[in-house]
């Protein structure tokens, strides 16, 4: 996979350009597709999966989102408790997969 801007050779899972910081265009790995609708996956969650069904839906870092969501919990004095308790109430749980057949 080569940069489209300035050629430069790049890691499969790379977002940006080391060379000069272009966006590059990734498709979503195959274990982790990313969800047309916001679910709370099974998998991959700590508590209750909303920064999961977010770093899911909208194909973000899950390291990121749930940094991001501890430091918003601290300075919202509540707030973002509150916001994270009802989050875990209203996005609704992804529903279990059939195992897959092989041939």
């Amino acid at each position: 996979m080569f940069c489209s801007r300035c050629g430069k050779q790049l890691d499969p899972t790379s977002r940006f350009c080391t060379g000069c910081g272009a966006t590059v265009n990734v498709v979503p790995p195959r274990d982790t597709p990313r969800s047309a609708q916001l679910v709370r996956p099974r998998e991959n969650r700590m508590i209750g999966g909303v920064c999961a069904a977010f770093a899911l839906h909208y194909g973000w870092d899950l390291n990121l989102v749930r940094v991001i969501t501890a430091v918003m919990m601290v300075l919202s004095a509540g707030a973002g408790v509150v916001a994270y308790i009802a989050a875990w109430v209203i996005i609704p749980e992804a529903p279990y997969g059939l195992p897959v057949k092989s041939v």
